[in-house]
């Protein structure tokens, strides 16, 4: 079967990459390795919308980028759900701050060695006399037979001990390659032996995290414990998943990281049955995506992963139900009781979905817009006159690389963005309405 060395070193990364389309299946983002009729194959799958750069720096930057967000944003909603039995599945949490920390101190120092002898105070190991004389004298205790030490200064490492942690670096070194050292085209380090005790090697670095007072130390020996608890040797390391068919679910989080700025839960519509007979019933309470506040006023936002912002066809739109939906989520915050001093102080509420694009498209630069948002229109419905914002559900387009590149979550800039793209929007369409 062959391997890693199949990737081409010489060709670029874009050509690695490609969008999911969400058309007939093919709704997967990450990345795929994968050995399909004998020969290796490596593909990095990137979201609808999301503009892949072509220049090798910036694309490798883009990885690294999509990877962290799927680390930080995967969910049992959100991890893969079905996949053929003959494929290796790796979807639980992908250690990539412990691969690349391996990566960078394996480039900077090589593999990691026991280079000086340390010692500590102890009656077990091997017994260094020239310190025990020198710092333990002073404890000794006189005998008729001499001088007996409490305490000896005893190596803390023997030849076995160094021996096994490089062994055990060099074994999480070549896993960190495997997973992502094909992103800065390294060549392979050589293949260790195979693992014959992984739990051996767990047990060691733990007790090694505990020992050492070296930060860096510690920073390495924990990388390498996420890799060996993520690493299971019995499947081919060459091959793995990582990411999600159901990227809708981390769309809907990082729309929530990077607005939702209060309690949502506040403004949830509840439910319940009385009953003739029996005990009330509450229901599980209607659930809007994200609540965003700006000011004094109150944006309800509902975040579709829809395709619209690609194709630009009316049928990728949100459908009635979820504008009803939203339209009900408004109503509840413009009329209910509890909102009554928020009103009284000025709240207006307003709705939008919020759909992925790429704000460097041409079709998109036609007219003025807040950056990283464009607005296609608005939904309404015939059960209500429209006279009330929220009653105008806004569909405003998010550019989904911005939005998996900011790093500053909640962002009040953005915040501040958004609600001007919806104000902006909503007066926009009633001039055309008119």
């Amino acid at each position: 079967m062959s391997g890693f060395q199949d990737v081409n070193s010489d060709m670029p990364l874009t050509q690695y990459c490609r969008n999911a389309t969400n058309r007939e299946g093919d709704t997967f983002v990450g990345i795929k390795s994968e050995n399909i009729d004998g020969k290796h194959n490596l593909s990095i799958h990137f979201p609808l919308g999301y503009k892949i750069s072509d220049t090798e720096d910036v694309v490798r930057d883009e990885i690294l980028e999509l990877v962290t967000v799927l680390q930080e944003y995967n969910d049992e909603r959100s991890r893969i759900s079905k996949i053929s039995p003959d494929q290796v599945l790796k979807t639980v949490r992908f250690p990539v701050q412990a691969y690349m920390t391996v990566i960078m101190e394996y480039l900077n120092n090589g593999y990691y060695q026991i280079k000086e002898e340390q010692f500590a105070r102890g009656t077990a190991g091997q017994v260094h006399w020239p310190r025990t004389v020198l710092l333990e004298t002073k404890n000794a205790i006189p005998t008729e037979n001499g001088i007996v030490y409490p305490k000896f200064r005893v190596k803390q490492h023997n030849e076995t001990d160094k021996d096994l942690i490089t062994e055990i670096n060099k074994f999480c070194v070549y896993q960190s390659y495997v997973r992502l050292g094909w992103i800065y085209k390294l060549p392979l380090p050589q293949k260790p032996r195979p693992v014959d005790n992984i739990e051996l090697y767990r047990e060691f670095l733990n007790e090694k995290k505990l020992r050492t007072n070296v930060d860096k130390d510690k920073r390495l020996f924990q990388s390498m414990l996420d890799i060996l608890n993520f690493e299971n040797t019995t499947d081919d390391p060459e091959q793995f998943y990582f990411g999600t068919n159901n990227f809708e679910y981390i769309w809907e989080r990082l729309i929530q990281a990077t607005y939702g700025n209060v309690e949502k839960d506040y403004y949830f519509p509840r439910t319940k049955w009385l009953l003739n007979i029996g005990r009330e019933r509450e229901n599980a309470a209607l659930e809007p995506d994200t609540v965003m506040k700006d000011d004094k006023d109150i944006y309800i936002l509902d975040a579709k992963y829809y395709k619209y912002g690609v194709t630009r066809l009316p049928f990728d739109l949100p459908n009635s139900s979820s504008i009803n939906k939203q339209i009900s989520y408004g109503e509840y915050v413009t009329y209910n009781e509890k909102f009554a001093e928020e009103r009284k102080n000025g709240m207006e509420v307003y709705n939008a979905f919020l759909m992925p694009y790429d704000s460097k498209y041409e079709i998109y630069n036609f007219k003025k817009q807040v950056d990283n948002y464009y607005s296609i229109g608005e939904a309404i419905s015939e059960w209500k006159d429209g006279k009330e914002k929220y009653q105008r559900v806004q569909g405003i387009l998010v550019d989904i690389k911005w939005l998996i590149k900011n790093s500053i979550r909640p962002s009040g800039i953005e915040i501040l963005k958004l609600s001007e793209a919806i104000k902006n929007s909503i007066e926009e369409n009633k001039k055309r309405s008119k």
